[in-house]
């Protein structure tokens, strides 16, 4: 991925410097220092004397010892802080752009509340950015204009301008292949300059790269963390977000390997909102759903372990081995609904588990029992036509049981009963024609039937007795 450079001069303002002599007012101060006040008074004098008389250079040495010996010397610091501010003054004036900055930042050090100080070494610094390599180096400048903002925080251009050298000298040395100093340049750039369309596009490419040596090493958490940062800076980069949902799917495996089931579905749940398109990252969290909720290792409840693998086959809808989990687990939950009395709930959840997986023989037969009991229930309630309903219902779910086929047989024959009561010989004769077929050896429907179809008559009879099997040539 490529990098950007920032425009240094759109970035920073220049600042007239302004050249001024602080005066030296020498008076007797007695040293402080327990260690050689004399020697240290002396040598102070001897600084000043040169000082007053403009030979600033020659002034700093002994300036500099009285320092050493009173460093809480107040005014031997005071002093020692104009020879190197009016030194510095005069390098920046000469040119001596290093040299310069060096002397204004050591009377700075000396004094650091002094105002005019202050200015002096900041404006220098701030005219200084853009002198060229030759003059003052990238670091150069990276070091004084840090010391610059710290002295004066709430100044935006100056935040700026230290951002885009950070982000400038970051390139190069990412071409240079040190990445691990790139990234740490453009972090700092990026926390200065929050902004900065370019730097965050840098700073995203650079844990981008860096992702992918990560990757090449076979350290796929750390590739995964910096890669989740390259996509915060950078949300619509298909080729970092294609990359991160990869990354996040093969960390999850390695999970799942582990058996830390958790954190494998919180991995693949991450990668497939990154990702919502890849079919990969979809069909590994199905799998792991239906996992997780059929292991004998979790505490899960069973709603909970439905309610996952109800998840899996949403995202993998002709999964025929979550199908059947999910059956059979329904089946479980039913079970229990109907060993605890809940009967209706019992059979919604074996329609269910039916409606997923026709085959579960299982929840065939545990149906096909609980609406054939609940028939005879509502039979011996005079409620036949409901009960006709569910018999019929359990006798498609289960046509190989004699006792469900002998009562619908019977719950036939009493409507039909009713029915020639009312004189509906037709409905009668039909009824136990049903009848007869589900239970052939029913003597009493035997008998009810050739009573019927005698009533009949010889039209309804020669019809009723038509051979079930004829084939039409």
């Amino acid at each position: 991925m490529i990098l950007f450079r920032v425009d240094l001069g759109a970035a920073m303002r220049a600042f007239a410097l302004t050249a001024f002599v602080m005066l030296l007012a020498v008076s007797p101060v007695s040293a402080e220092s327990p260690d050689n006040p004399d020697k240290a008074e002396d040598l102070f004098f001897q600084g000043s004397h040169l000082l007053s008389r403009n030979q600033t250079q020659a002034a700093l040495d002994p300036l500099e010892r009285a320092v050493k010996l009173a460093p809480d010397n107040s005014k031997y610091r005071g002093v020692l802080a104009i020879a190197h501010n009016n030194l510095g003054l005069d390098m920046r004036r000469r040119g001596e752009v290093a040299g310069a900055l060096k002397q204004l930042a050591r009377a700075v050090e000396l004094v650091p509340d002094d105002a005019d100080v202050k200015s002096n070494f900041v404006q220098a610094v701030f005219n200084s950015l853009a002198l060229p390599p030759n003059q003052l180096t990238s670091a150069e400048k990276i070091t004084y204009l840090k010391h610059a903002v710290a002295l004066e925080p709430t100044k935006v251009e100056g935040k700026k301008a230290l951002a885009a050298l950070l982000n400038n000298l970051a390139v190069s040395e990412g071409k240079r292949g040190k990445h691990d100093e790139e990234l740490a340049r453009l972090e700092e750039a990026a926390s200065l300059d929050q902004a900065n369309p370019k730097i965050r596009k840098n700073l995203s490419t650079a844990y981008f790269n860096l992702a992918a040596a990560r990757g090449k090493q076979a350290a796929v958490e750390e590739e995964v963390e910096l890669l989740r940062k390259a996509l915060a800076l950078s949300p619509r980069d298909e080729t970092i977000t294609k990359n991160l949902g990869r990354a996040l799917s093969d960390l999850a495996i390695s999970k799942g390997k582990d058996g830390n089931m958790n954190a494998q579905i919180s991995l693949l749940e991450e990668a497939r909102k990154i990702d919502p398109k890849d079919p990969g990252i979809t069909k590994n969290l199905a799998a792991a759903y239906n996992n997780l909720a059929i292991s004998k290792e979790t505490d899960l409840h069973v709603a909970d372990r439905i309610a996952r693998l109800e998840s899996a086959l949403k995202l993998d809808p002709k999964n025929r081995t979550t199908e059947v989990n999910l059956s059979n687990l329904l089946l479980a939950s039913a079970l229990a609904e109907s060993d605890k009395g809940d009967t209706s709930k019992a059979q919604r959840l074996l329609e269910k588990a039916l409606k997923i997986d026709p085959e579960n023989k299982g929840a065939q037969r545990n149906l096909a029992a609980l609406l054939h009991n609940e028939a005879l229930k509502l039979g011996e309630q005079g409620k036949h036509d409901s009960e006709i309903e569910l018999l019929r219902k359990a006798y498609k779910l289960l046509p190989s049981s004699k006792e469900i086929a002998a009562d619908l047989a019977m719950a036939y024959n009493d409507q039909a009963v009713m029915a020639g009561k009312k004189g509906d010989d037709k409905q009668q004769a039909e009824l136990l024609s049903r009848a007869i077929k589900l239970d052939p050896d029913n003597q009493v429907i035997k008998e009810n039937l050739k009573r019927a179809t005698r009533k009949a008559g010889p039209q309804e009879q020669s019809a009723e007795h038509r051979p079930s099997d004829a084939k039409k040539r």
